[in-house]
């Protein structure tokens, strides 16, 4: 079994893409690195950044083309979140943007397809890095692709893990490194998403650190009707709920206010 955080990260998005859901076409090269260090002084223990949505509808960005947005922003994020103290996640399903990133500081790889390509377990396995491993069924997401309504997305996602984890011991790659992201709204229903906040603690079995990114998910809506950018309260009241679970890492956009929370509630 991994080692207990004993407190939960919060782990924030910088997403520099045109078209994500919440906070697409916010940020140009110049001022992600603005953005990295506000998200330093809210209390960001890692920051995850991306380039390419997604999103439902998404645009499929190629290596080159992912890579061209992160150039010249990875090792500087890199350096100023070291600087810090804390660490610097890139999201990433491209293999040739895995092996560019670790080679620019990066400490963990966020894979959204869960390191099914075999391309990107060659690029990661002999590195250091963290590795998330997220559960998906396409990507970028098919709203029309789901879960089967009646299955279990607990049972579900802990099987495809447990297959995951095998492939990744085959390479050499011990729980320690492994984070799983049970990959809320992709690919499962809006109640399926909410079962797996409400049953997180189930995904311990598995043996590694656990990740959940619910922050202003569309699965929300079974809440708000609010818009993506307007979700903050729904997503706080789950993550009050996860925090209370000891899941060791939420991933949000927030993190201000999610500090203030773990705050109150570690006092």
């Amino acid at each position: 079994m991994s080692k207990k955080s004993p407190q939960t990260n919060l782990v924030g998005i910088l997403n520099v893409t045109p078209d994500s859901f919440s906070d697409g076409g916010i940020h140009d090269a110049k001022s992600a690195l603005t953005r990295v260090d506000a998200l330093i002084a809210d209390g960001a223990d890692i920051i995850d950044l991306g380039a390419e949505s997604t999103r439902p509808d998404a645009t499929p960005l190629t290596s080159a083309q992912e890579w061209e947005r992160l150039n010249g922003i990875v090792a500087l994020a890199a350096q100023r979140c070291h600087d810090a103290g804390r660490k610097l996640s890139v999201d990433t399903r491209h293999a040739d943007t895995a092996r560019h990133a670790l080679e620019a500081g990066a400490d963990w790889i966020n894979d959204v397809s869960g390191f099914t390509n075999p391309d990107m377990i060659e690029a990661v396995k002999d590195s250091r890095c963290t590795l998330v491993m997220m559960h998906s069924l396409s990507v970028p997401v098919q709203r029309e692709h789901t879960l089967a309504a009646d299955a279990d997305a607990v049972s579900t996602v802990v099987e495809w893990a447990i297959e995951r984890q095998h492939v990744l011991h085959g390479h050499g790659i011990d729980n320690h490194r492994i984070i799983f992201d049970p990959g809320l709204g992709f690919g499962k229903t809006p109640r399926q998403s909410l079962d797996l906040v409400l049953r997180a603690r189930q995904l311990e079995s598995l043996g590694f650190d656990i990740l959940i990114g619910h922050s202003r998910k569309s699965f929300l809506s079974l809440f708000t009707q609010a818009p993506a950018a307007e979700r903050d309260d729904v997503t706080l009241a789950l993550s009050a709920f996860l925090v209370q679970m000891q899941v060791p890492y939420l991933r949000v956009h927030n993190v201000a206010r999610h500090r203030k929370l773990l705050n109150h509630l570690y006092g």
